[in-house]
């Protein structure tokens, strides 16, 4: 069941693109800022701030559906389920400015791929190199850890934890993006994120070449303290090994970052893939039924 959703609703993505959204939930920032409104909020420990503005969200919406269950022979809840999916996963929106992007470079439109990596693609608290190379990999760096959090985060705890994990996850995501929470709130994510970036890790480098990339996989593997975009990045950069630079004849140039950005897309399609093989199989085993 859990495979049919996640089918139906990356189907209902390619053939019918929602709105552009950006990375922030405006619902849940309504509902940070009422909690912060609250008397006495502020002086709550950190753990406790935590369990009200996203653990009690998830336990009363869990509830709800599940109450939903016995109605319509189940029918209404999963509507509901491939609603509250689709709604987290339209926040990806990086598509339209991607290819904005590759089209300056393949353009040898410098400037305007500055722009767009600035306004769009890089991490929003990072200024934007004008040194093109570097520009680049900022670029490949703030994407792969932006699929990996509002996309390969989200199903996979879909797939771990139904309704629950996919809450809790996005939910942690908004609260910890959100700038007026304390740098702790980060660590929730974190911790939640450090299984699911190394499967991720471990699937770029089945991917690509597996022999360059399993040793800094390794070394990261009980590693408690590293971001999850270093650990992506490292990995990846390895999985892809020469491919970049046998691309690419003059380092620098538009048309070595057009060679790269193509070489980690290709990487991306390939793990794309093989999880979705992988789920399948799982689902018709019997494991996530």
């Amino acid at each position: 069941m859990k495979f049919l959703v996640l089918f139906v609703v990356l189907l209902w993505q390619q053939r019918f693109p929602l709105p552009h959204r950006s990375t922030t939930s405006r619902t849940f920032a309504r509902w940070l800022g009422f909690a912060e409104k609250l008397p006495g909020f502020g002086r709550m420990h950190r753990h406790l701030r935590y369990a009200w503005v996203v653990v009690v969200p998830v336990i009363l919406i869990t509830l709800s559906l599940w109450s939903l269950d016995p109605y319509a022979f189940g029918l209404l809840s999963v509507v509901l389920k491939i609603l509250i999916l689709l709604y987290v996963l339209s926040h990806i929106s990086i598509r339209k400015h991607l290819d904005a992007y590759r089209a300056d470079l393949a353009a040898g439109d410098i400037q305007g791929a500055y722009r767009c990596a600035d306004q769009y693609l890089a991490v929003p608290e990072a200024r934007v190199s004008d040194d093109l190379s570097t520009m680049n990999h900022q670029v490949i760096r703030a994407l792969l850890h932006r699929w990996f959090e509002y996309f390969f985060l989200m199903v996979f705890w879909f797939m771990v934890a139904d309704v629950p994990g996919i809450l809790l996850a996005w939910f942690s995501v908004q609260y910890a993006r959100a700038t007026h929470c304390d740098a702790q709130a980060w660590r929730y994510l974190h911790w939640l994120e450090w299984i699911p970036v190394r499967l991720l890790g471990l699937t770029y480098a089945l991917a690509g070449n597996f022999f360059n990339a399993f040793p800094v996989l390794h070394s990261y593997l009980w590693d408690r303290l590293t971001h999850s975009a270093d650990v992506l990045y490292r990995v990846a950069s390895e999985s892809l090994g020469d491919e970049v630079s046998k691309a690419g004849q003059d380092p620098g140039s538009a048309e070595q970052a057009t060679s790269e950005l193509d070489a980690w897309q290709g990487l991306h399609i390939r793990s794309v893939s093989l999880w979705m093989v992988i789920i399948a199989v799982a689902t018709v085993g019997g494991y996530l039924l």
